[in-house]
């Protein structure tokens, strides 16, 4: 029952309670997100993307190939040198919100800390595409620019990968289906940039204690799976449920990964973290007392999600030393 979880307003802390009851009072006074959620989510993130760092250039573009002949996606260039590293990035919104606009402050966030070219991943989102199209576009995202970076003033051969929450499911699960479908990514990938994914593991105690009308991952009200995104005889696939089906013994970059710890899914990052860290693999678990899920999009008034970002991007410059000095 809801009422025997935390009471999440008393554990927060005072910056996240202040971002907590802004979504509260909006949810409020915008009684037709019970009918139209989608168009909602994309007027309240509004505020939540103004300001921030301004990019050199910036530009939409599509690329050939994936599930649908094309994939949309958006450069942020955060200088105009050349040859630039670049930082793929999928968003989040649980498959079936966001886009490239919701999350643009992050991005930017991202490309001036890690001076990477950021690249968004503008995915089709379900129930239109279904899994895996969203891991095929972001898998083709990453094999173009690693072909084809020079043409755009990038090194196609320092590629990382981040994403938040689905998006960071999505991620991981990308440079799996590299490595393990097209034997590639050893080579060119640096890092993942993990920011609060499930990797779709749903026990444990911040699943049953954690999630609210605030974050919206209520589970003990949710089915057991997302059957808008996935079919039920596709939860065994090794790019759904990761840290049970696939193998994670070899071959896994560098990985930061990062949550909340009032977070529904925090216990997957967790997870992931102890599969990998027992493993011998480089990877690195931050995780911030008092902070929800979601918390990048709240930089406006959360100094955490700048601490998060900047924490990725010097994890990120520590993995490119360990990779060139191979």
């Amino acid at each position: 029952m809801l009422k025997n979880k935390y009471d999440f307003m008393q554990k927060i802390t005072p910056q996240m309670r202040a971002v907590a009851e802004r979504v509260r009072a909006w949810n409020a006074a915008h009684p037709e997100r019970v009918n139209d959620y989608a168009a909602d989510y994309l007027e309240e993130r509004k505020f939540w993307n103004e300001g921030g760092p301004e990019m050199v250039r910036t530009e939409d573009i599509d690329i050939p190939g994936g599930p649908h002949g094309k994939v949309n996606v958006r450069l942020h260039y955060p200088t105009d040198k050349k040859d630039l590293p670049i930082l793929v990035y999928t968003h989040g919104g649980a498959y079936t919100l966001g886009n490239n606009d919701t999350h643009s402050r992050v991005m930017r966030i991202l490309a001036e800390k890690t001076g990477c070219c950021v690249i968004g991943v503008n995915y089709v989102l379900a129930p239109a595409s279904r899994f895996p199209n969203p891991i095929l576009e972001t898998v083709t995202t990453v094999r173009y620019f690693h072909e084809h970076g020079a043409e755009w003033g990038l090194n196609g051969n320092d590629i990382s990968l981040s994403g938040d929450s689905a998006g960071a499911t999505i991620s991981f699960a990308a440079m799996l289906y590299l490595r393990d479908e097209y034997k590639e990514g050893k080579d060119y990938l640096t890092s993942l940039l993990l920011y609060y994914g499930g990797y779709n593991m749903r026990e444990g105690l911040s699943a049953r204690m954690w999630g609210n009308d605030v974050d919206e991952i209520v589970m003990e009200m949710a089915p057991p799976y997302n059957a808008g995104y996935i079919s039920e005889d596709q939860l065994k696939s090794p790019y759904y449920d990761m840290t049970m089906y696939a193998d994670l013994t070899y071959d896994i970059p560098p990985c930061f990964i990062c949550s909340g710890e009032c977070d529904p899914l925090l216990d997957g990052s967790r997870v992931l973290y102890e599969m990998l860290n027992d493993k011998g693999f480089t990877c690195e678990l931050k995780l911030y007392p008092g902070i929800m899920h979601a918390f990048l999009h709240y930089s406006r008034m959360l100094d955490e999600a700048y601490d998060a970002m900047q924490s990725g991007a010097d994890f990120m410059k520590r993995a490119r030393v360990i990779k060139e000095g191979k």
